[in-house]
């Protein structure tokens, strides 16, 4: 089983990453509530403008509505060994 990493927090996000066997980080999510719903997008959209598939879904919990994405490697060769490119 991969190793699950966090990402320091982006945009007051906090991003976790799931390394992959061959290095790299095949695997990222994060959850969040409405408070910081435009920075999940963004951040979803910097991650599949560098290759990642993203899955993007709102449910509610406990009252209130929480987004989040997940994203895995979609593109060509291995993933990036830093996925959001610096950001933090």
């Amino acid at each position: 089983m991969a190793d699950e990493r966090k990402v320091n927090k982006i945009e007051g996000v906090q991003v976790y990453t799931r390394e992959g066997k061959e290095g790299g980080f095949p695997t990222l999510d994060a959850t969040t509530d409405i408070e910081h719903r435009r920075a999940i997008e963004r951040i979803a959209d910097r991650l599949q403008a560098r290759g990642y598939g993203v899955l993007r879904t709102a449910s509610q919990r406990a009252g209130r509505v929480h987004y989040r994405f997940e994203a895995l490697w979609a593109g060509r060769g291995e993933p990036p060994d830093d996925p959001l490119d610096g950001a933090a």
